[in-house]
């Protein structure tokens, strides 16, 4: 398994009726959002194309765009709370197809930290973030959300009832969660679908999620930098995931 730009996309997408949150099915990890069906889904084209750019694939942008799913949920979907288990993670993936998602989940690992480093100023406050959310308190530094998502690297590990005992830094925690899952896939039936606190999971569920959260919260920091940037505290920064002026790049 190589991951191409799509000649179609397939949207698995689950809300609870205040927000939507959609999976690209073919592209592990990519995703959009928005208060109704209509606003999320009109963000496919910028997300696709950012994605494809961070894998150094020739940005194109496919013609069919169709959504597969609908999960009906309770939870604060339009704070990124979400359970869905696309239909597609249910598969058992072969070795090629279990190597690439490592891979990538590796890649995605190496720019979020990218971004992080990167950064002068990781412990200014954007105030705009402090809010409370499901799971506490709204990371509003570039220092809170490293660690955020540094501690939820453990936690999905911990879905498919795997031992989590570690530390280290980001990176080093990383390579641990995938040594683990190939010591899983190894052993395991790997379309196993568990049930931990009521949400199902799957190996190929977990390693999206990881991919997933890194995104998420790599677009936070982005935009705490534009902040920092319109105020006068940085210059620049980069965007090693192509998430800004992807359209603009394609005169879109």
């Amino acid at each position: 398994m190589t991951i191409k730009a799509p000649n179609s996309i397939s949207i698995a997408l689950e809300t609870n009726g205040e927000g939507y949150i959609g999976y690209i099915v073919e592209l592990p990890g990519a995703y959009v959002r928005g208060k109704n069906k209509e606003e999320a889904i009109g963000k496919t084209k910028n997300e696709v194309i950012s994605y494809i750019k961070w894998l150094g694939i020739e940005p194109d942008w496919p013609n069919d765009v169709k959504i597969v799913q609908i999960h009906q949920s309770s939870l604060t979907v339009e704070d990124a709370d979400n359970e869905i288990l696309l239909d597609a993670d249910r598969e058992n993936p072969s070795k090629n197809e279990f190597d690439e998602l490592c891979r990538l989940v590796i890649k995605s690992g190496e720019t979020f930290i990218q971004i992080y480093n990167d950064a002068e100023f990781k412990d200014w406050i954007d105030e705009t973030k402090i809010r409370k959310t499901f799971y506490g308190d709204n990371p509003a530094s570039i220092k809170q959300i490293y660690e955020h998502v540094n501690n939820c690297q453990l936690y999905y590990l911990s879905r498919l009832k795997i031992d989590n005992d570690s530390e280290g830094d980001f990176l080093t925690l990383r390579m641990f969660c995938l040594e683990r899952l190939k010591n899983f896939y190894d052993s395991a039936d790997n379309s196993r679908v568990i049930n931990m606190d009521n949400e199902l999971w799957t190996l190929k569920k977990v390693l999206r999620r990881f991919i997933w959260h890194d995104r998420i919260h790599s677009r936070a920091m982005m935009r705490i930098l534009g902040k920092q940037k319109q105020i006068g505290i940085i210059n620049q920064y980069d965007d090693p995931f192509y998430f800004e002026g992807s359209l603009a790049r394609l005169g879109g």
